[in-house]
C-alpha cells in the first residue's frame, strides 16, 4: 500500500445528496455527511474533503460526527467551498461573506486549508483579467484573514481557467496562504497541455489535488469545457492519473490528494467507480 495521502471528495455522491446534473436522473440511495464518513472509514480512508453545499453544521449529529473524525489520530478533513460557481467569475460579491464563514469554520474544526472556487465553465470565455479585476480587492480581504487564522486557501481550477493563467493571478497576490487546488479533469477540458503542465508546474504551489478520471465525448473539444466529460474508472480515461500525480510527487508535491468523481458515464454507479479508484490509487500511486 502507498503512503501517498489520498481520500475522498463528498461530491462525489452528489446524487445521493440529492443532487442531479441534466445527463443524471435521481439516485434512490440518500445521505447525510454520517453515511459518507462511514464510507470512508468503511475503505480505511483517513483523509475526506466535505463540499460545504451538502454540510450542515447546524445539525447536531453531522458537527459531532466531524469533531469525532477530528479526534481520531491521523485523519484530514478540509472544506471545499463554492459549488456550482463560486464568485461567478466576481459577479456574486455576495459570495465573498460565505466563504468568509466557511473560513471561519475551517478555523474552528482546526483544518489546514480551505478549497474555493472562483467560477465554473460558463465564466471560461471571459476575459480572465476582467473577472480578476471584480474578484481582487475581496480576495485579498480573503487572504488577509486566512492568514490570521492559519487557514490556506486553495483555489480549484474549476474549468473557468487554464492553470497558468490561474496561477499567474495567484502568483500576484503573492501569499503563503493562496495556492492552488489541482484538478488534472478540469485542466484537460479547458486546453491545458498536460504533459508539459506536468514538468512546467511549481509543485509549491499546489496545495491540493482533486484525483478525476473523465473521457471525451465525440461533440467535446478542449478549450471548450462546456458540456458532458464524464468521469469513468480510474485508468481508463484521457488522464492517466495515476502517472500525473506520481510526477507531480516525484517534482516535490507532498499534499492531501482527494478522488471526486463528476458526472458519471453510462452504466457505471458511484459505489463502484469510488471503490474502483480507492484501489487503483492504492496500487498505483508511487511512495515518496
Amino acid at each position: 500500500m502507498t503512503d501517498v495521502r489520498f481520500g475522498i471528495d463528498s461530491f462525489s455522491f452528489h446524487r445521493f445528496f440529492g443532487e442531479n446534473s441534466k445527463w443524471e436522473v435521481p439516485a434512490t440511495t440518500e445521505w447525510r455527511t454520517k453515511d459518507f464518513i462511514d464510507f470512508a472509514r468503511g475503505h480505511d480512508l483517513d483523509l475526506i474533503t466535505l463540499q460545504t453545499a451538502y454540510l450542515d453544521l447546524s445539525d447536531s449529529q453531522t458537527h459531532d460526527e466531524l469533531k469525532r473524525w477530528r479526534r481520531e489520530e491521523g485523519n484530514y478533513l478540509a472544506f471545499t467551498w463554492g459549488h456550482p460557481n463560486g464568485f461567478d467569475g466576481g459577479k456574486n460579491q455576495n459570495a465573498f461573506k460565505s466563504a468568509a464563514e466557511w473560513l471561519e469554520r475551517s478555523a474552528d474544526f482546526e483544518l489546514e486549508q480551505m478549497r474555493i472556487v472562483f467560477g465554473n465553465h460558463f465564466n471560461f470565455d471571459e476575459a480572465p483579467r476582467i473577472r480578476m479585476e471584480r474578484i481582487g480587492d475581496q480576495l485579498e480581504v480573503l487572504v488577509q484573514r486566512a492568514r490570521q487564522l492559519g487557514v490556506r486557501l486553495s483555489v480549484e481550477n474549476h474549468a473557468d481557467f487554464k492553470v497558468p493563467v490561474l496561477l499567474e493571478m495567484i502568483n500576484g497576490i503573492d501569499d503563503q496562504y493562496l495556492g492552488l487546488c489541482l484538478d488534472l479533469g478540469n485542466s484537460y477540458r479547458v486546453g491545458d497541455d498536460i504533459n508539459q503542465l506536468m514538468e512546467a508546474i511549481d509543485t509549491s504551489r499546489i496545495f491540493m489535488i482533486q484525483a478525476k478520471e473523465i473521457d471525451q465525448m465525440a461533440d467535446n473539444i478542449q478549450g471548450a469545457p462546456i458540456g458532458w466529460w464524464p468521469t469513468v474508472n480510474f485508468g481508463t480515461g484521457k488522464i492517466d492519473i495515476a502517472k500525473r500525480v506520481n510526477r507531480l510527487i516525484q517534482r516535490g508535491f507532498d499534499g492531501p490528494i482527494a478522488i471526486e468523481l463528476s458526472n458519471l458515464g453510462t452504466g457505471l454507479d458511484e459505489i463502484g467507480v469510488a471503490e474502483q479508484a480507492i484501489n487503483y490509487l492504492r496500487a498505483n500511486l508511487s511512495p515518496r
